[in-house]
């Protein structure tokens, strides 16, 4: 599966915006997701966001309203990220 992502820091901690289909965003199959995804950006949260006919649609471990009410989906600066391959090694700490 592949999907857009970008980060974005609206309060100055980096946050990563995922762009998904709508089934995506409901809780039964958004958690898989989620946990997908941790895995290529172990240090980030991570908001799942589908675009639908009336607006946009968020589903995250934390609440979305404030943070898709500041993010402008057409400015971001997205790149592909596929889900399918294993993610890079980092030796980094994320501290």
């Amino acid at each position: 599966m592949r999907i857009q992502v970008a980060e974005v820091t609206p309060y100055g901690a980096p946050t990563l915006v995922a762009l998904v289909p709508s089934e995506f965003t409901l809780a039964a199959a958004g958690d898989g997701l989620l946990i997908r995804i941790q895995r290529h950006y172990p240090t980030h949260p991570i908001m799942l966001v589908s675009v639908e006919a009336n607006g946009f649609r968020a589903y995250a471990k934390f609440q979305t309203h404030m943070l898709l009410a500041l993010i402008q989906l057409e400015y971001l600066d997205l790149v592909n990220l596929d889900l399918a391959t294993a993610p890079a090694e980092s030796n980094e700490l994320p501290f």
